[in-house]
């Protein structure tokens, strides 16, 4: 006996029966055998439609975020290149500083060195104006104790050249044309020695003067003249106490006038005896000094052993 054929049978969804089958259809058809469905391609066209939903998402997001990197980069680059000018400004500046610098260090150089030299300067205006006021002192003190000579007209102090002059008149002192002191120039002489030999730290330079007029007979020249006549004044000087290691003899002649040989009262002024304060060193002081600034003598080498 044949057994019965079996036919399977699956539930449908109604919902699909609905959709599939046109209406009218009996509410059995249910039970018939299953047909081929259109919901995969349903189901995957909608995965299909997300998908690419979310690809245009996607693709969307990528491009704001490319156009704000290329923003941040334009910015970036932007940055940069006001970066690299802020930087080739500063090192503009920094040269223009360092020049600078260097320019005030050599004027603070330039002002040190000045400095120095105006202070060693002061220091040397300082020591001449003491000298000054110490020469000054000295020659108000010198004046004073010739004063009545001065009155009289028979001598007159003078400062020259840096130098105190007492200055005699060759009138007063020679007749003319002679280098023999007369008795009032002798007179004249041995009062000016009394105050000389009491004056310390100089030497005495004994200068004869002479007008352009030629001398007499009895001298060659007007340097014999002067000379002749600075002897004999420097004579009478020693012999009256001023110690002869501090008398010095000069000559001048016409050379060295105060006053124009033009006219008789310029030659008259011309002709005259000179006594010049010099400092005066003294020996030891000399030779201590010259002890001071002789180089050293190398020491002796040894002897080469034989």
């Amino acid at each position: 006996m044949k057994q019965p054929q079996h036919v399977s049978y699956e539930e449908v969804d109604p919902g699909d029966i609905l959709q599939d089958e046109p209406l009218g259809e009996p509410a059995d058809s249910a039970l018939r055998p299953r047909r081929r469905s259109n919901v995969p391609l349903y189901a995957l066209a909608t995965l299909l439609l997300g998908v690419a939903g979310g690809l245009g998402v996607y693709t969307w997001q990528l491009l704001s975020e490319k156009a704000k990197l290329q923003g941040d980069v334009a910015g970036l680059t932007k940055a940069q290149t006001e970066t690299q000018a802020r930087v080739v400004e500063l090192q503009e500046e920094k040269g223009r500083e360092q020049a600078l610098t260097a320019q005030v260090s050599g004027e603070r150089d330039e002002l040190r060195t000045a400095l120095a030299s105006a202070t060693a300067e002061l220091e040397k205006l300082q020591v001449a104006n003491a000298q000054n006021n110490e020469q000054l002192e000295e020659f108000n003190k010198l004046r004073a104790q010739f004063q009545r000579m001065i009155d009289s007209g028979t001598l007159d102090i003078s400062i020259r050249r840096g130098r105190m002059i007492v200055e005699m008149p060759s009138s007063v002192l020679f007749d003319s044309g002679s280098a023999e002191l007369s008795e009032a120039g002798k007179d004249t002489v041995v009062k000016v020695a009394k105050v000389l030999r009491d004056v310390p730290r100089h030497r005495f330079l004994v200068g004869g003067h002479t007008d352009n007029v030629p001398a007499t007979k009895q001298y060659k020249s007007n340097w014999e003249l002067s000379a002749a006549r600075a002897v004999r004044v420097t004579e009478t000087l020693t012999s009256n106490g001023v110690p002869p290691k501090r008398l010095v003899i000069a000559g001048y002649s016409e050379f060295d006038p105060v006053a124009t040989n033009g006219s008789a009262p310029g030659r008259q002024k011309n002709r005259r005896i000179e006594i010049i304060l010099e400092p005066y060193v003294e020996q030891k002081m000399l030779q201590g000094l010259i002890e001071k600034t002789a180089p050293k003598a190398a020491p002796a080498k040894a002897a080469a052993k034989k």
